[in-house]
């Protein structure tokens, strides 16, 4: 034990919880010294990955972070001065412990087995590549957080940025010129992607479906032995994934479409435009009316580069023929095979109308996220609901008479509760 941990949390006072537990489950073995964890077997990187789990989005009880281990059999510890806490793996009954401060050490919290943490953090076993597919006015970039810590926390290689190139209609699979030495890219086989399209506001919903049909056989093509990925989606990227799963992509010079190869498990959407939305509808207007300085449209409002003429921006219009097909799920159907997570952005007015408000995300209503709303009764189907805090990430929009509406839609892939959804679904 180093010295900081002797003085906030002598060994004799504060390990015999971990004693007690011993106790509890009547074991014989004590070590009476802890030691660096040397061990990089299969167990301690399961346990590895859940305690990095727990820190990261449980900081009030974990802090500051702590990597490494100590042992004291049959116990596998970490201790956060900070909070003054444990977080134990027992390898008697293979479940995790919490010990904190004013917890009497016979009333240790049973934080659940492995197994399940395992599923809940995301540490879990890896049966498909992950491709994380970005919005309008994004790029591959939006998702360096979930990037940095899938690589550091739970291990998982990262593949790298897929590309599709429209004139040679091939993809390229290339690693950041940022990445650190210890955050390797493999350029490859990986567990993880996160694509770049070639134009994602000047390319149509089925354009960017095609893309993304072929960076997903490129991505398998680049790990043999899979047949399947999982896609991650935020905003419009929810709807080039729809594209493909529909058969309504196509290559950017052909009418004739793509079909759907079976090769998708799991479809998950983060503050998508299943319906499209109102800001899309308006992005060309000028509220005059409602007293807007500058005569700017509302586009304009928002802090993001879009291009209001843009064919992106006419498709995600809720009356839009690209949505109006894309949601006549009687004659282009989902897939019934895959299991589909609706992430739905909530707590800010959102703007339905002139006047007309929903919950949502400042830009996309909780309904128009939705796509059970749609899809009715698909077997494999979930919506979760979110509260994402506003933050400087997102941005407050003055319409007057209206007032302040705040639109997070932005703070989406950087939000700590959606980021725990994910890793929930990453199987």
């Amino acid at each position: 034990m180093n010295n900081q941990q002797r003085k906030g949390c002598p060994l004799l006072t504060r390990a015999l919880g971990l004693i007690i537990l011993v106790v509890i489950f009547n074991t014989a073995t004590l070590i009476s010294s802890p030691v660096q964890a040397a061990d990089t077997g299969p167990s301690l990187h399961n346990i590895n990955c859940v305690f990095n789990w727990a820190q990261t989005f449980k900081p009030e009880l974990f802090s500051p972070p702590v990597s490494g281990f100590r042992f004291f059999s049959p116990y596998t510890y970490r201790y956060y001065p900070g909070t003054d806490a444990y977080l134990v793996a027992s390898s008697a009954d293979n479940h995790v412990y919490y010990l904190g401060p004013g917890i009497g050490l016979q009333d240790a919290q049973d934080m659940g087995d492995i197994p399940a943490l395992l599923a809940e953090s995301g540490c879990g076993p890896r049966p498909y590549p992950i491709i994380f597919v970005h919005g309008i006015a994004s790029s591959a970039d939006t998702w360096i957080s979930y990037r940095n810590y899938l690589i550091k926390n739970s291990g998982r290689i990262f593949g790298g940025k897929p590309a599709y190139n429209p004139s040679t209609k091939t993809v390229n699979i290339n690693c950041p010129a940022n990445l650190s030495r210890i955050q390797q890219c493999t350029g490859g086989a990986g567990d993880f992607y996160t694509l770049n399209f070639s134009d994602n506001q000047g390319l149509p919903l089925d354009v960017q479906g095609g893309e993304l049909a072929a960076i997903i056989k490129a991505v398998l093509a680049a790990n043999p032995g899979k047949t399947k990925v999982l896609l991650v989606t935020h905003s419009m990227g929810g709807l080039a994934a729809r594209e493909y799963l529909q058969g309504l992509a196509r290559e950017s010079d052909f009418e004739t479409t793509i079909s759907y190869q079976d090769d998708v498990a799991k479809l998950i959407t983060i503050g998508a435009l299943h319906q499209g939305s109102f800001w899309a509808e308006e992005c060309r207007n000028h509220f005059d009316i409602l007293d807007i300085s500058g005569n700017v449209g509302v586009c304009s409002l928002l802090s993001l580069d879009i291009d209001p003429n843009s064919v992106a921006v006419e498709d995600l219009q809720p009356d839009s023929s690209a949505l109006n097909v894309l949601n006549d799920l009687a004659n282009h159907p989902l897939p019934s095979n895959i299991s589909y997570v609706s992430i739905i952005g909530t707590g800010q007015p959102t703007l339905t109308g002139l006047v007309d408000f929903e919950d949502g995300d400042g830009i996309v209503s909780d309904i128009s996220q939705d796509l059970t709303v749609l899809t009715g009764n698909l077997p494999q189907q979930k919506s979760v609901k979110i509260d994402i805090p506003f933050r400087e990430c997102g941005n407050k929009i003055d319409i007057s008479p209206i007032g302040n509406i705040g639109q997070t839609h932005t703070c989406e892939t950087t939000d700590m509760g959606i980021a725990a959804e994910v890793l929930k679904n990453l199987q």
